[in-house]
């Protein structure tokens, strides 16, 4: 039990917190607005051929999303992009069989002949509801006129 000496009437001790306190709520969310942030950019790759990658690795793997994977696409990698979304069109997933969650990790760089031309190994780490599956997928960058990188190739490997 609190001595009577301390106990503060409700709306007196609101009051003081509130005067005492009320700086901290701008500062904590600045605090983790600038935390956020250096996660999101540590969390992404700092090569721009990598970077460039790993997204494509996110938007066609992870998400399964054809159409969001195609800006990081060119050549025979958009073409693949096209016919697969040629084949599935019309056909809809089962919605029992759920969509399965997808985790990769990066494994390592490919030896690279042509400096704008990298390739880059991930391990894909599937889940459905009653198996895992793990499976490597090759992924090949080339450098446009414009200085950015897309995914030229892809594939799986086993």
């Amino acid at each position: 039990m609190i001595p009577p000496k301390v106990m503060v009437p409700p709306e007196e001790g609101s009051r003081v917190l509130q005067i005492r306190y009320g700086y901290l709520r701008p500062l904590v969310v600045a605090c983790l607005t600038v935390l956020s942030v250096l996660l999101l950019v540590a969390c992404e790759p700092r090569d721009p051929a990598q970077a460039s990658a790993a997204r494509f690795v996110d938007r066609y793997y992870v998400e399964i999303d054809l159409v969001a994977a195609m800006p990081y696409a060119t050549g025979l990698a958009l073409d693949k992009l096209v016919k697969e979304q040629e084949l599935l069109e019309g056909i809809g997933v089962p919605l029992a069989a759920g969509k399965p969650s997808v985790h990769y990790r990066f494994v390592e760089e490919g030896a690279s002949v042509h400096a704008e031309r990298r390739s880059f190994l991930y391990e894909l780490t599937i889940i459905f509801s009653d198996a895992q599956v793990v499976r490597q997928a090759l992924v090949t960058v080339q450098q446009q006129p414009d200085a950015s990188w897309r995914v030229a190739n892809f594939q799986e490997l086993n």
